[in-house]
């Protein structure tokens, strides 16, 4: 069984379980993950699942996940698989159909870094979307290739931008002059729906500078990278983290780098 097709699995698992129980959406496992966030129990019977599956497999892999943090493999791991079993928790809570699965597997080593990400798999639950990512190879949604949107004017551009993080005057400024920048924004609340819409050329770019978001997130910006992308740091630099549980993600991912950096400079812009 190919890398692939385990991880595709693994998501399927996922997906399904997720239908089967949606009753359950709202049901919590009173604990706190490694990240601070309550886990909804759909969420931790997601993860078991995508483990059930990966651990099943003739190859051995260490495991970096949302819920229960790093797992480590019984023998000389082959891979890391950093895994964000629902992304949109609060949109499944709600009822909203914009929640998503992501998988990345890194050939392991011992500095573990996003740039040796070989394979990364998204699925959207409700959508009928599933984007692989390989390295050098691209990016395809539902077996079919895709590509980042053609450069166009900024006036004309759609970006996500996530606003989940409080309001402080900087970060309000900040925004207003980065959506001041683009014709309009989008946000599904799953970053990882986002970031393949920005990988597809739907959406421009996705930017999340909060500095908050887990690095269980990584299969998104490799997305956008492998789509002929351009992903920057909140720093400025091309975006590249050591997959380390306690590392989060501040980034730009858009469709060119000189429109990356046309948003990170309208963000931190002090005029």
């Amino acid at each position: 069984m190919s890398l692939e097709h385990v991880l595709k699995k693994a998501l399927g698992a996922a997906k399904k379980h997720v239908h089967a129980n949606l009753s359950m959406v709202r049901e919590k496992t009173g604990d706190i993950n490694p990240y601070g966030d309550e886990t909804l129990l759909l969420d931790l019977q997601a993860e078991n699942e995508i483990l059930k599956i990966v651990q099943q497999s003739s190859v051995g892999f260490s495991i970096l996940t949302e819920e229960q943090g790093l797992i480590s493999c019984e023998r000389n791991p082959e891979y890391l698989l950093v895994v964000d079993p629902v992304d949109g928790s609060a949109n499944l809570e709600r009822g909203i159909p914009l929640v998503s699965a992501g998988i990345s597997a890194i050939p392991y080593s011992n500095d573990l870094t996003t740039d040796e990400i070989e394979a990364s798999v998204i699925d959207s639950f409700f959508t009928d979307e599933t984007y692989v990512a390989i390295s050098g190879q691209g990016v395809r949604r539902n077996g079919k290739s895709v590509r980042v949107s053609d450069s166009r004017p900024h006036e004309q551009s759609i970006i996500s931008y996530d606003t989940k993080r409080e309001w402080t005057d900087d970060f309000g400024q900040s925004s207003l002059r980065t959506l001041r920048a683009v014709h309009d924004m989008r946000r599904t609340a799953s970053n990882l729906l986002d970031l393949c819409w920005t990988a597809s050329g739907a959406l421009d770019a996705m930017i999340d500078l909060r500095g908050e978001l887990p690095i269980v997130h990584i299969c998104g910006t490799h997305m956008v990278k492998e789509a002929g992308g351009f992903v920057l740091h909140e720093s400025g630099k091309t975006f590249r983290l050591p997959v380390e549980p306690d590392v989060s993600m501040s980034f730009v991912a858009a469709s060119n780098e000189e429109f990356a950096r046309y948003l990170l400079s309208a963000f931190r812009s002090k005029s």
